[in-house]
C-alpha cells in the first residue's frame, strides 16, 4: 500500500467501507438486548411449550420450541415466542419452563442467561477494524520519501 508506492484501491477500500458499515448497521442496535440476554435483565415469568419449530439448512435442521410467554406479575403476556436455546428434546406440548423477557422480538431467553452476545460483540468489533483499514488506507497521511524508519537491531551470531 503506502510502503510500496501505490496508492490503496479505491474498490476494495469502497467493499471494506460497505461490509463495516453494515456490519454495524446490524449489530449496533442489539447490543442493549444482547447484554440483557446474557445477564437474563427482563421481566421473569413463564414460557409454555406450544409446537416445534425446525428450519433445515445446508443438511443441518435447527429445532426451537414455540409457545406463550407470561411474566410472574401477569404484565407480559406474549404469545408466537420462541425459547432461545431450546432443542428438539427439551419439551412437549404444554410443557412449561421458566423464562425472561429481554426485550428481543419473538425470543424468550433461560432465566441463567444466554451466551448470545458472543457473536454480536464479535462483529462489531469486525466493523470496526474494518473500518479502521479503510481510515487508515485514506487518513493516514503517506511514509515521506527518504524517511526510514527505525528498525529493529539485528542480533549477530556469539
Amino acid at each position: 500500500m503506502a510502503a510500496s508506492g501505490r496508492s490503496p484501491s479505491g474498490f476494495v477500500s469502497l467493499l471494506l467501507l460497505l461490509v463495516g458499515v453494515l456490519l454495524f448497521w446490524l449489530t449496533v442496535p442489539n447490543l442493549g438486548t444482547a447484554a440483557r440476554a446474557a445477564t437474563a435483565d427482563g421481566p421473569r415469568g413463564t414460557f409454555t411449550a406450544a409446537r416445534l419449530v425446525c428450519v433445515g439448512h445446508a443438511g443441518h435442521t435447527s429445532c426451537e420450541w414455540s409457545g406463550t410467554f407470561r411474566s410472574d406479575d401477569g404484565a407480559v403476556e406474549l404469545a408466537g415466542v420462541k425459547l432461545f436455546g431450546s432443542g428438539r428434546e427439551s419439551f412437549e406440548a404444554g410443557q412449561t419452563a421458566p423464562a425472561v423477557d429481554v426485550g428481543n422480538a419473538g425470543r424468550v431467553y433461560d432465566p441463567t442467561g444466554s451466551r448470545s452476545w458472543i457473536v454480536t460483540v464479535v462483529l462489531v468489533v469486525v466493523a470496526y477494524v474494518l473500518l479502521l483499514a479503510v481510515a487508515r488506507r485514506h487518513l493516514m497521511p503517506p511514509a515521506l520519501p527518504g524517511i526510514r524508519r527505525p528498525s529493529m537491531p539485528r542480533r549477530g551470531r556469539g
